[in-house]
């Protein structure tokens, strides 16, 4: 998964995959050097592409948008798949990915997980 504008080790100014294809043309079909949305790990089989008119919302009253999809490994797409957001949130603080330490957890990683069930399209299998 692309990092969570201004959350990711680039910040908001870097662009940290300068020669991939604009997110604009969809999910990759190949899963290079992602990792999973919640957990880190760089086993994603899923890819969840989302209706970009459903990615903005509000942090700290700034509008943000969250990644136009997101890669999952199998067993955090068991965990969303069973609504388990609570124990993907946790995966979320300690996967490091994530810049949460010293805010409001509900604004940096409950509002992000919330605008992707809403704007999820559905999963499909990486290269499928």
């Amino acid at each position: 998964m692309a990092s969570t504008p201004g959350t990711g080790p680039h910040g908001d100014d870097e662009d940290p995959h300068p020669d991939e294809t604009s997110l604009q043309d969809g999910p990759p079909n190949q899963m290079v050097e992602q990792t999973c949305a919640f957990c880190g790990c760089r086993q994603v089989v899923w890819v969840h592409p989302l209706a970009t008119d459903r990615v903005l919302f509000r942090r700290f009253g700034k509008d943000e948008v969250v990644p136009s999809f997101w890669g999952m490994c199998e067993s955090c797409e068991q965990l969303y798949q069973n609504g388990q957001d609570d124990e993907l949130i946790a995966l979320m603080k300690s996967a490091g990915g994530w810049v949460w330490q010293g805010t409001e957890v509900d604004d940096v990683l409950r509002k992000p997980v919330d605008v992707f069930r809403e704007a999820d399209l559905g999963r499909r299998p990486v290269g499928g």
